[in-house]
């Protein structure tokens, strides 16, 4: 790669891969004309990966005259790769703040995230960030963050993205620079040796500088391709090789155990649970299943236990290869989620407490009412009680021992601000309770649903004989885990001890145990952030015990590493 040697010119160069976004691209730039940051202060590069459609003249045209701005276009590489590798090269800033062609900038992004990285000498600075049509990270920002890095700082993993600003002579120092052509996890790649090769990562807390967008069909996303499975596990493997290059030296122990679980988790096994999976052909479900297989088969039995309570089910039969009893468990636990209820609401001076509690589920389905995932508990210990044919295969039964992650399990408030994105969390009190569940039925059997398509033609309903239920020895012993919270939001400081901007926030409830996690909106509640000082009009809580539809919550899968979730 050649970097550019001449002396900063800017504080901050702006690089953007696009390629067939069309005007949508203008979205982005309308955000760059309106920031903060004085426009002799900042470049924008935008790198066109070969569009073929009018994206390039579009940018043309409204860069024609623009001060600082300006066009490359290369020949299509398939990836963002390339053109953010170009981008860099021509970048004249003293930082780099890599942005995607269809995200874009809060007004006092440039100026925040520029004058962060001066206050803490910073290598890299997350913004904070807000998700449209997506989940964004939160944990990273609960707190800030000056010198932080990820050795002691895991929180990190749950931000590989590469939107951030990078200080570009670190850049060069590293020969930092994204994998080139068609590779999955490109980012993830570039990230972890980011992080790996400095103890100086910084965050802008408390201002979402960054909107980060999935479009609903994903034509605009630059990387939008199905995925092939053997393909993107071998991304999964370059991810972990990082971790044997002599510059990150990251030897055989924990932290290696953790990274690996990382990925193996998140990336892989994930991919082997929830409906979307069973919805897919059988050759591509079994081909998931025999690429993770296979990656598992690579990677220390040690490293499971950084994982989720759930995907270490989940490992221990990708590790068996067992596709029958894999199957059998993926249409069993499929339908796992919460099921919430609010049990009361109170105002004062201005504050809305709210109480409520969630409890694990396998949810309703064709008429069907939700019943509880039921887990037995013994001298303290708790097991999720699986299907006796799950429970034979070597390693479930001890994956199947959640005891501890059970206990710690929470649920907390959220508040979603309807117009922005932008998702805080709020200071939550958490009480666990395991409820007594009667004896279960004679029939030693279990019946699991889920929509799966036919042999031939379109989806159908499989309906599946599980090869018996897993029955404890002492029924009594049978339980449901509960989470219940009480949360108080005040929006003249709900935002990091600031007020919450001026719109409307949709209040949600945070559900987080053993690998499942939820957020959904606590229907008929929400308040209004500050116009002009403390007085603002908050929403009636007139419906504030409206009964919530589980099945509507806005789910989302949790991190894949024990110790990375938000707090």
């Amino acid at each position: 790669m050649t970097w550019n040697t001449e002396a900063d010119r800017f504080k901050v160069s702006v690089v953007i891969p696009t390629y067939n976004t069309g005007p949508t691209v203008l979205t982005g730039l309308r955000a760059l004309r309106e920031q903060t940051m004085p426009r002799e202060d900042f470049e924008v590069i935008y790198v066109d990966d070969g569009s073929t459609d009018d994206t390039a003249a579009i940018l043309e045209r409204e860069l024609a005259g623009e001060p600082n701005a300006r066009l490359i276009r290369i020949e299509n590489s398939g990836w963002p790769g390339r053109p953010r590798n170009i981008g860099t090269e021509a970048a004249r800033g003293a930082y780099v703040h890599y942005v995607d062609d269809d995200d874009w900038l809060a007004p006092e992004a440039l100026e925040r995230l520029y004058a962060r990285a001066r206050d803490t000498d910073a290598d890299i600075v997350i913004g904070r960030m807000a998700g449209h049509g997506r989940g964004a990270p939160r944990a990273v920002f609960n707190k800030p963050l000056a010198r932080a890095n990820l050795r002691e700082h895991h929180v990190l993993l749950g931000s590989m993205t590469v939107h951030k600003l990078f200080r570009r002579a670190f850049l060069a120092e590293q020969e930092l620079r994204f994998p080139e052509g068609k590779v999955r996890l490109e980012d993830h790649i570039f990230m972890l040796r980011a992080y790996l090769r400095t103890d100086r990562v910084a965050t802008v807390h408390d201002y979402t500088t960054y909107h980060w967008v999935r479009h609903r069909n994903g034509q605009h996303n630059i990387s939008y391709q199905r995925i092939d499975p053997g393909p993107y596990v071998d991304s999964i493997r370059r991810v972990l090789a990082v971790l044997d290059e002599p510059e990150s030296g990251i030897p055989h122990g924990p932290l290696r155990n953790r990274l690996l679980a990382n990925w193996y988790g998140y990336k892989g096994l994930r991919r082997l649970t929830g409906r979307g999976l069973l919805i897919q052909p059988a050759e591509h479900r079994y081909a998931w299943f025999d690429a993770v297989s296979a990656l598992a088969s690579d990677l220390p039995q040690e490293a499971d236990s950084y994982l989720p309570a759930r995907l270490r089910v989940v490992s221990a039969l990708a590790r068996h290869g067992d596709r029958d009893a894999w199957e059998d468990f993926a249409v069993f636990e499929a339908g796992i989620s919460y099921e919430h209820e609010v049990t009361s609401t109170e105002w004062h001076d201005g504050r809305l407490t709210v109480r409520c509690r969630a409890q694990l589920v396998h949810s309703a389905f064709a008429g069907a009412p939700a019943k509880p995932v039921v887990f037995t508990r013994r001298d303290g210990r708790y097991r999720w009680e699986l299907p006796a044919g799950v429970m034979a295969v070597p390693g479930v039964a001890g994956a199947a021992d959640f005891t501890g992650e059970a206990e710690d399990g929470k649920a907390r408030g959220l508040v979603h601000h309807k117009e922005g994105g932008t998702v805080l969390g709020v200071r939550s009190s958490h009480h666990f309770t395991a409820v007594p569940l009667g004896t279960p039925a004679a029939d030693a059997g279990a019946t699991a649903s889920a929509r799966v398509p036919a042999p031939r033609g379109p989806l159908a309903r499989l309906t599946r004989r599980l090869r018996g239920a897993h029955a404890p020895a002492h029924p009594e012993e049978r339980c449901a885990l509960r989470y219940e919270t009480e949360f108080t939001v005040d929006p003249a400081t709900a935002d990091q001890g600031a007020p919450l901007a001026p719109g409307v926030w949709h209040l949600k409830v945070q559900a987080n145990s053993c690998g499942w996690l939820a957020a959904p909106r606590l229907r008929g509640l929400s308040v209004n952030g500050v116009e002009d000082g403390p007085e603002n009009g908050l929403e009636d809580a007139a419906a504030a015990t409206e009964a919530i539809d589980a099945n509507a919550a806005d789910r989302s899968d949790g991190p894949a590493v024990k110790g990375a979730v938000d707090a």
